[in-house]
């Protein structure tokens, strides 16, 4: 009996030690549905057997999540590639360790159905609002370059993300570009008085897991936050209308908001050329458009870390290492 005691003891101790160490880490996630595999995460217990201790601190947006880790307030964040590639212009040390999310459908051009505006062309002339140095901007461009126009041959007017609708009410806009929630809402408000055009696959946004420029110890943490992203995301796949009614419920929003935003949404782990891409053209068009002060094309590349993807998913990543 006092030999097994002692074994067991023995094999406690060896496997205490054996345990990977648990860092404490913090992450700054923007709220919004596109940042579903960290709630769900956060409510399955998703990061539990991994070696991170996860703290979330909640904010407005990915230029916020990216603010907090450059200044230091957190280890990592959530950002899209919109806000990388500008950021990419101003030469900041950063990182994105992992695509989790992809959406084709979540910047939507809304027009009156009585302007007649049938197609792109139609755009011509009109009163556009956007949100400036923003995907907003960054997708209407796209929009008019595939009838052969630009910005210049459209009234470019101004708004905040939250005042398109007003300016778009108070008739002194034709159209306006928002993204999500922006868009359901203006549907909710206006129904039928406006029209929402087929825009889908046109253009990509995807969120990413950033940080600083990472060390090893930093790419461990990444690669224990991944394993966890990893877990969450196999639950949304297995049990998509559970992972719904977390994020409705940690987001306090309306079911009906997640149904119309879930089919646009691919949640996957992955690093690939499409990041790389997306950034380049969008830092290009920053520089071609005088967006930016900046006028030296960075290498993008360096805002890539493979290295913890390729430790827990190698087979997602496809980018030159």
């Amino acid at each position: 009996m006092l030999t097994l005691t002692c074994a067991a003891l023995l094999y406690s101790h060896l496997q205490a030690r054996w345990q990977q160490p648990k860092y404490k880490v913090t992450i700054a996630v923007s709220k919004t549905p596109l940042s579903t595999p960290f709630y769900v995460a956060k409510v399955i217990g998703a990061f539990d057997d991994t070696c991170v201790s996860v703290k979330f601190v909640e904010v407005d947006g990915g230029q916020r999540a990216f603010a907090k880790v450059m200044n230091g307030e957190v280890d990592f964040g959530t950002s899209s590639d919109s806000v990388m590639a500008f950021q990419s212009l101003a030469s900041k040390s950063f990182v994105s360790h992992a695509m989790f999310v992809q959406s084709d459908n979540d910047v939507k051009l809304i027009t009156r159905p009585s302007a007649q505006i049938n197609s792109f062309i139609d755009l011509k002339g009109k009163r556009i609002g956007v949100t400036k140095r923003t995907a907003s901007e960054y997708f209407l461009s796209m929009l008019l370059a595939l009838e052969g126009l630009t910005t210049e041959d459209v009234e470019l007017v101004h708004f905040k993300p939250e005042q398109l609708i007003n300016g778009f009410i108070d008739n002194k806009i034709d159209a306006f570009v928002p993204w999500e929630p922006f868009a359901f809402h203006s549907v909710q408000l206006l129904n039928k008085q406006i029209k929402i055009h087929d825009s889908k696959s046109l253009n990509t946004l995807s969120f990413n897991l950033i940080s600083q420029t990472a060390d090893t110890l930093l790419v461990d943490k990444a690669k224990c936050i991944i394993q966890g992203l990893n877990t969450a995301i196999n639950y949304i796949t297995l049990h998509p209308a559970k992972a719904k009614q977390i994020v409705i419920n940690e987001l306090q929003l309306s079911a009906e908001f997640i149904d119309w935003v879930w089919p646009d949404y691919i949640f996957k782990l992955g690093l690939n050329q499409s990041l790389i891409l997306s950034i380049k053209s969008q830092a290009i068009w920053a520089i071609d458009t005088h967006m930016s002060h900046f006028t030296e094309m960075p290498h993008v590349e360096n805002f890539i870390d493979s290295r913890a993807m390729l430790q827990v998913m190698p087979e997602a990543v496809n980018i030159p290492l």
